[in-house]
């Protein structure tokens, strides 16, 4: 976290990484194997200093970090943004004194992973925020949601602690109402309106479809159009399972173009026609959510992104 006083213009990073292990570990060894570019006495020299907290608390680099634990690393002198680092514009579809909302682009990550640090949702929100242009109190921006690398689409982030704490929350308990559009190979089944198949984790459609333990999930699809060789599908997810949409899609012999992990046809292919861009084709259309500053429901929508519209 930044403190107030210090000079905004000088030459830093920030950074911001989630737990995703459900065992505990120490903060200096989760540390060291997602920044892998620091030694560990370097990193143990940025927590006695103060630059690393957990959950916005300074703390030792014996504390067991959890999951979901936020860890925010202050970094500075030498290490260098990405010369287009001011320069990115963010897709802001909303923006009050507690959130904001952006439509993210194909091929961001949310968060920083590992050595991927810098072209990050997050980081850009932070260089937004604490640049010398920026006013006013201390903004540290903090993911309520995920999308992956190749999702676009809704993304909502808090800016108050309370305000994330609470819809983040409502991700949790599954209170908020999400739609998505795919593009998914050939013709879908106008009829079918409903996918109930228990999945669980796996790296391909078969595992998903496999695993030891499976649980309940359910997603309903309403047909949009279809096209030659493809269909454009709005998907409700009812349920929060780990690529949901990709599998049912899939499981059904309709996977999502681009999306070769789970059988799509791969990038490029389309004989004749316009190809596959360098992904798979899945947009967070829009999000329904209780704002808890507001008191009222808040729907945010974002319109897809060029490589998508063009196909339809």
């Amino acid at each position: 976290m930044i403190g107030r006083g210090r000079n905004l213009s000088e030459e830093r990073s920030q950074l911001a990484l989630v737990v995703r292990t459900g065992e505990s570990q120490r903060l200096d060894n989760f540390l060291v194997n997602n920044l892998a570019w620091k030694s560990r006495s370097r990193l143990q020299n940025l927590i006695r200093k103060g630059r690393v907290t957990v959950n916005g608390e300074k703390t030792k680099a014996s504390r067991r970090v959890r999951l979901d634990d936020v860890v925010e690393i202050r970094l500075s002198n030498g290490l260098g943004l990405p010369d287009d680092y001011s320069e990115r514009k963010l897709d802001i579809i909303y923006e009050d004194e507690w959130l904001v909302a952006v439509n993210k682009p194909p091929g961001m990550l949310v968060h920083p992973v590992g050595r991927h640090v810098y072209d990050t949702l997050i980081n850009y929100l932070h260089h937004r925020y604490h640049s010398p242009a920026s006013e006013g109190e201390e903004i540290v921006p903090k993911l309520c949601h995920r999308l992956d690398r190749d999702t676009t689409g809704v993304v909502i982030v808090g800016k108050k602690p309370y305000v994330h704490r609470e819809v983040q929350r409502q991700f949790e308990k599954r209170q908020v109402s999400k739609t998505y559009l795919a593009l998914a190979n050939g013709h879908f089944p106008p009829d079918r309106g409903e996918i109930d198949i228990p999945i669980g984790e796996g790296r391909c459609l078969q595992s998903a479809l496999e695993h030891e333990v499976l649980r309940k999930s359910r997603t309903l699809v309403t047909v949009l159009g279809t096209y030659e060789d493809c269909s454009l599908l709005r998907c409700v997810p009812c349920t929060g399972r780990q690529n949901q949409i990709r599998v049912h899609l899939a499981a059904l012999g309709h996977p999502i173009a681009g999306d070769e992990k789970y059988g799509g046809d791969s990038p490029g292919e389309r004989p004749g026609r316009k190809s596959w861009p360098l992904r798979y084709l899945l947009h967070s259309e829009s999000i329904r959510f209780w704002h808890p500053r507001l008191k009222q429901n808040l729907e945010l929508r974002a319109p897809v992104p060029p490589d998508f519209q063009e196909l339809l």
